[in-house]
């Protein structure tokens, strides 16, 4: 190991933080030689004591890697005084000191010793990228050492390139060491273009092939995804030809541990490598030959949403943090060079840090562990970052509903106790305990390692049986990963499985659908059932309540029970896409999983019918899948069920008529300007939050619209009343007035103000518009034809001014009707001039 490493200079620094207390933080540049360097120079520390060892780091591959520098720095093989061990492999024996793992294994040896007695050190390495894991594994470290090491505290030492070095410094109470160096220079070049989280391909490929002729060394690639890994690999391989030297290398998560193995080897001279790689290659991987590194700037990760418990992928631009990480890979082994195609303004521009996986994953793995820990409740642990509460709720309702939590409160169930055991993600623990209820381990461990490992299949069809064919080497497929891995996955689970303190029972049904029946009892919220077929997609409602497609050729579109093993999409999608399915027998679903059925008494109002129907259903979450309709309602049934209905469809479903709304804009009246009573509120707003009070008595029996549109509403609002209001109310606010005539008129509440429609020679005398609780009444003068001829709330004005005009205007259109000079000495009348004579 190279003494130049700049990681050298701070080894005093670090050692004497460790002597002196029991926790470090060590921010180091990329390139700086922590990972390799760091485990090595703390083995031989006094406080030691013989014990181990364990350095963390996010992923199997960098966990494999970095032990294979460490003992190769030794000149020793693995599992020597370095070993590894990770999901399914592992190197170690009892000479070693220094154990590198991935964080699920940590956690795994806490649940099983939380004093952790053998080990003297846990390093985090590369805790920048914050996984769940590796959160989880820190808090329950923190509370391992507080409950069960006062004595010899564990010692705690966070690394990473990029640190949130303030929040850690509140979690552990100690100072950042930090190394500024880099093992060599790096020029970074910018081509100026606008950074955006589509097509950006075609500007990333040019980059590429432009480096590629004009620079030497091997280039890593960095692309949001999959698809534009498989996009840019097409385009460089069109515009390098049978270039001999150039090897164009894809690095992403779901290749095996083999190929991404393969890919980060030195290339042979003189190949040149062009790797496209994720974010997989930011930290932790040393890729031999790089020098170049080509940014798209872009990251896609997939976010949890609580609400759905449904996951879709996310493009989003990479934070400074990442960008540094992935400018430092081009300076691991020698002088780079990184290009960014975006701007130098916009990389200030960038988020410094990326948002932790705690907040937008789903937090079922880990509730089930903090469950197992033993803690009461969520903010118990010493988070670095606290789980969301609306994850972590939605994490705990899954649990309960695979009867893994105690009623209401958070603890484990016997049922859950064996699911913590597996290690397993809570679904597919319950996918075998299941299994191993019904005497179907085989089948489901092999579904256990398939759903573990990663779809195997790159073609199309989400039928999961046919992996399941292809596992038992029924049929051969196009896969992305070796048949062995899964092999090797499905002997662990049942070997796991079989240690399960279980009772069985054998169950009889057709061979065909008992992978079905085992996969509903672990995805119950993801059961679908067929709904209709749209163009060339095939849609699904989920037990979530979600809609899913399929394509109308998959083998499974015609099903019309289904569950969605893997669903996903991208923003902006309306309907999720099913990636994995396999059929289901509804019918046997409720003999053999009778708790996912909830039967349910149901009252709906059927708008095409007009009138209430009643159903017993029965469903699965937000699915109902059986409709019987009842005959006996209960009137209390009925009347919450049409207000409901009243509620929904708004107030113009009721029989409003004239009077009755003439009666409700009196009460609004009375309740604006008589302030010395309490009046109900009669506005649309007021009526609808009373609607059991005023209406709910009257609804008894009621089924139809028919029966609802006899309601006498002017009665029941009057009823409504007490009786004291009801005087108050005809004596303050009269339904009629009488005028000069001695004629009464009704008034027009609806209007405003108020209004009274009245002929013109029967208010000859009045000298002043009337009232009702001291606000005039807007006066309607009509012509003898009961034509309007004014308008007015001034009476003695329109006598004086507007009047005279009238007058002339209307004696000789009716000249059988009075139109005396003097209208306030006239008498009043509705009869004509002879009528009057006589």
């Amino acid at each position: 190991m190279s003494s130049s490493l700049p990681i050298y200079d701070l080894i005093p620094t670090l050692k004497a933080q460790l002597n002196q207390s029991h926790e470090a933080i060590l921010e180091a540049a990329p390139g700086a030689g922590k990972t390799t360097v760091v485990p090595l120079e703390l083995m031989n520390e006094a406080w030691r004591q013989g014990r181990q060892i364990l350095m963390l780091e996010p992923r199997r591959l960098a966990a494999k890697t970095a032990a294979k520098r460490l003992a190769d720095s030794l000149q020793e093989p693995l599992g020597k005084r370095v070993g590894y061990r990770i999901r399914h492999e592992g190197k170690e024996s009892n000479d070693t000191q220094l154990l590198v793992v991935t964080e699920g294994v940590l956690t795994r040896m806490l649940q099983d010793d939380p004093s952790l007695d053998n080990i003297a050190l846990v390093i985090f390495d590369e805790f920048h990228e914050r996984n769940l894991h590796s959160d989880l594994a820190f808090a329950l470290c923190l509370q391992a050492r507080e409950l069960y090491r006062d004595d010899d505290p564990l010692k705690l030492l966070v690394m990473s390139a990029t640190l949130d070095t303030a929040l850690l410094e509140s979690r552990l109470g100690c100072p950042t060491l930090t190394s500024h160096g880099r093992g060599f220079p790096i020029e970074t070049h910018y081509a100026n273009k606008s950074l955006k989280t589509t097509e950006v391909v075609d500007e990333v490929v040019r980059l590429t092939y432009q480096a590629y002729r004009e620079h030497t060394g091997s280039i890593l690639v960095f692309l949001p995804g999959q698809k534009e890994i498989r996009q840019a690999a097409t385009q460089l391989q069109q515009r390098l030809g049978s270039d001999p030297e150039a090897k164009i290398r894809p690095l992403y998560g779901e290749l095996s541990l083999k190929e991404q193995e393969a890919v980060i080897q030195p290339a042979i001279a003189p190949e040149r490598k062009i790797v496209l790689a994720t974010a997989i290659a930011q930290t932790s991987l040393t890729i031999d030959g790089i020098r170049i590194v080509i940014d798209s700037g872009l990251s896609r990760e997939a976010r949890f949403d609580a609400n759905t418990a449904t996951t879709r992928l996310h493009t989003r631009r990479a934070t400074q943090a990442e960008t540094t990480q992935r400018m430092g890979r081009a300076g691991r082994t020698e002088a780079g060079i990184c290009i960014r195609w975006w701007s130098e303004e916009q990389q200030s521009r960038l988020a410094p840090q990326a948002q932790p996986q705690i907040e937008c994953v789903d937090l079922s793995p880990l509730t089930l562990e903090v469950a197992k820990w033993g803690a009461q409740e969520r903010l118990e642990l010493d988070w670095v970052t606290p789980p969301p509460e609306s994850h972590w709720q939605q994490s705990v309702d899954l649990l309960r509903s695979l009867n893994a939590l105690e009623g209401d409160r958070f603890e484990l169930t016997a049922h859950g106790q064996n699911m913590a055991k597996l290690g397993l993600d809570p679904r597919l623990a319950q996918l075998l305990i299941l299994g191993k209820r019904w005497q179907q381990s085989e089948v489901a461990c092999q579904a256990c390692a398939l759903l573990s490992e990663g779809d195997p299949f790159t073609q199309q069809s989400s039928d999961f049986s046919n992996r399941l064919e292809w596992l038992n080497h029924a049929i051969s497929a196009a896969t992305r990963r070796p048949r062995a891995i899964y092999q090797q996955s499905y002997k662990q689970w049942l070997t796991r499985s079989q240690k399960l303190p279980l009772n069985s029972t054998a169950i009889s049904v057709p061979d065909s659908s008992i992978l079905g029946l085992l996969l509903a009892g672990a995805f119950a919220d993801r059961i679908g059932m067929r709904l209709d077929q749209q163009a060339d997609k095939v849609r699904f409602k989920l037990a979530n309540g979600r809609i899913a497609t399929l394509d109308k050729y998959d083998t499974n579109a015609q099903s019309d029970w289904l569950v969605a093993l893997d669903i996903g999409g991208h923003q902006g999608q309306e309907a999720d896409r099913i990636f994995l399915s396999q059929p289901l027998d509804i019918a046997l679903s409720k003999t053999l999983l009778p708790h996912l059925f909830l039967a349910r008494d149901h009252l709906e109002w059927s708008k095409q019918e007009g009138r209430l129907i009643s159903e017993l259903q029965n469903w699965i979450g937000k699915l109902c899948i059986q409709r019987k309709k009842a005959s006996q309602l209960k009137p209390e049934q009925i009347r919450d069920a049409m207000l409901i209905q009243i509620r929904k469809a708004g107030l113009d479903s009721l029989p409003w008529d004239n009077d009755s709304l003439q009666l409700k804009a009196r009460l609004q009246f009375a309740a604006q300007y008589d302030k010395q009573e309490q009046w109900p509120d009669m506005s649309d707003t007021g009526l609808l939050a009373n609607l059991d009070d005023w209406l709910g008595p009257y609804l008894e029996g009621i089924t139809t619209q028919a029966a609802l549109n006899k309601l006498a509403l002017k009665q029941i609002l009057l009823d409504s009343l007490p009786w004291a209001l009801q005087r108050r109310l005809a004596d303050m606010v009269p339904e009629k007035l009488s005028v000069a005539s001695g004629n009464q008129h009704t008034i027009d509440y609806s209007k405003q103000p108020p209004t009274l429609s009245v002929k013109l020679q029967e208010v000859f005398g009045m000298s002043r518009s009337p009232t009702v609780l001291g606000q005039s009444l807007k006066l309607e003068l009509l012509s003898p034809a009961k034509r309007p001829l004014a308008v007015t709330l001034d009476l003695p004005f329109f006598w004086r001014e507007a009047y005279p005009e009238v007058k002339k205007e209307m004696r000789g259109r009716y000249p059988k009707h009075p139109w005396p000079d003097d209208p306030m000495s006239a008498q009043a009348t509705a009869k004509t001039k002879r009528a009057l004579g006589q």
